[in-house]
């Protein structure tokens, strides 16, 4: 079906409140783009039939100029009782509060200069602090503040994401690592060597499963966590970015070239299980990263 056009706890709890956003927006089938054809974060509305109707939500808002840094990953986060997009940017991370479009927490990532940081990811943890995945210089970055971090080595470091049910932090790079988070530190618990090459490049959880998508330059896996198994989802090669529907479905970034775009930016979403699915969500003009279902993930929050 085609669709057109397009921190730490106190931190967060001293921002004012203000108006509820519409409740039936936060239930809408809907894909959250890192759209890098005007740096916009973007929520689409895959049932809409024209441009004006698709456009559920923007960051800036279109009024706005956009920004500078391109985005490449953004995530709903719930904390505290409110919804957040968490993005992840060539050189920063921002969190940014979705019923106002307030910039709650703006950091920058492992380089100043945009030109030569590539953060992949970003997640929020429990405490408010956000771990940024930066593939460049192989660093996992703990963000406590915008000038108090704390890096970590990480080769081909690229995706990240929380385990509430375990209190463990999953992060993707050559293999499929786990750590602690303990007293705002994060030490090393298990690592685990990807299939085929190491070349892990997304990682997001299941709705509410204990498994967790991983994407290489390959294929794309499941990762269960119980018996610490990967499970070929699909064969396609250079997935960006996975999510699961809310029917059980697997969705992903369509890997294909797009006449004169990078080979990294895509404008259509397919389906890649159950095997034989056939269907797609193409956002016209789109250069997304990464575009996912809008979905409230369980698994972390």
């Amino acid at each position: 079906m085609p669709l057109f056009a397009a921190g730490l706890l106190a931190s967060l709890a001293v921002i004012a409140p203000a108006a509820e956003p519409d409740a039936a927006l936060l239930q809408t089938p809907a894909f959250l783009c890192a759209d890098q054809a005007d740096n916009r974060i973007r929520l689409v509305n895959p049932l809409a039939r024209n441009g004006e109707d698709a456009a559920l939500w923007l960051y800036p808002a279109a009024e706005e100029r956009p920004i500078e840094y391109k985005p490449t990953d953004a995530k709903r986060v719930e904390f505290g009782g409110e919804t957040y997009i968490l993005a992840a940017y060539h050189s920063r991370v921002r969190l940014i509060r979705f019923k106002d479009l307030e910039l709650v927490k703006d950091y920058p990532s492992y380089s100043s200069c945009h030109s030569y940081s590539s953060c992949h990811s970003a997640e929020l943890l429990p405490d408010g602090a956000i771990v940024s995945a930066n593939s460049n210089h192989g660093v996992l970055r703990l963000h406590r503040s915008a000038e108090t971090f704390v890096d970590l080595k990480l080769p081909y470091a690229h995706g990240v994401t929380w385990d509430k049910e375990r209190e463990r932090l999953w992060a993707l790079g050559d293999r499929l690592y786990r750590y602690r988070y303990v007293e705002g530190n994060l030490l090393p618990d298990g690592q685990f060597e990807l299939p085929l090459t190491p070349t892990g490049h997304d990682l997001f959880p299941l709705r509410k499963d204990s498994k967790l998508l991983v994407s290489n330059n390959d294929a794309l896996f499941l990762f269960d966590i119980e018996t610490e198994a990967f499970e070929t989802v699909s064969e396609l090669p250079a997935i960006k970015s996975a999510s699961q529907h809310s029917d059980g479905s697997i969705w992903v970034s369509e890997p294909r070239m797009i006449e004169n775009a990078p080979s990294w930016q895509s404008d259509s979403v397919i389906p890649v299980l159950p095997k034989g699915s056939t269907g797609r969500h193409t956002i016209d003009g789109a250069r997304f990263y990464k575009a996912r279902w809008w979905q409230k993930v369980e698994f972390s929050y």
